[in-house]
């Protein structure tokens, strides 16, 4: 291509060589084998539900951009691999969008967990894969002082 340029430094070239850069290997490795549950939008058993109405969950691969400080970047595709939660919330006339939060994976990669700040209640969100449906766990603390509550919901893959 015109004007494209490839600089590999004496070091890069030695490790390429020796087979010591492993990290771009190992991302594309672990964003192959990563589900231990199916992504998707699931919906929550219950019709009349006055907690989490929706769930969607996704994985993704992500990339990193290291700087080369030369003035280039490196860009290591699959090398930020991680979980992504967003769900709904019981609302009138139409479900709370709680927004999108990155997930970490506990227990061997079968739980993953993940915090909403929303300003008058702090929710730890656990998502635990069951029989074919998915149990969310959510722990509300609000700011109030009104007591912690535990919602335990189960849903289905829609």
């Amino acid at each position: 291509m015109t004007g494209s340029k490839t600089r590999i430094t004496a070091t890069w070239a030695a490790a390429l060589v020796l087979g010591a850069l492993a990290l771009p290997g190992a991302a594309a490795a672990s964003c192959a084998a990563h589900p231990t549950l199916d992504t998707g939008r699931y919906v929550n058993i219950d019709p009349a539900t006055r907690s989490v109405t929706t769930v969607d969950l996704e994985f993704v691969c992500g990339s990193l951009t290291r700087d080369n400080g030369d003035g280039t970047a490196t860009v290591i595709h699959g090398a930020d691999p991680h979980w992504t939660i967003r769900l709904w919330g019981s609302c009138s006339p139409t479900d709370c969008d709680w927004g999108t939060a990155r997930a970490e994976e506990r227990n061997h990669r079968s739980v993953l967990l993940t915090r909403y700040d929303q300003g008058f209640a702090n929710r730890q969100v656990t998502l635990v894969p069951e029989a074919g449906q998915l149990m969310v766990v959510v722990t509300s603390t609000y700011s109030d002082g009104r007591s912690a509550r535990t919602w335990v919901e189960r849903f289905r893959p829609l």
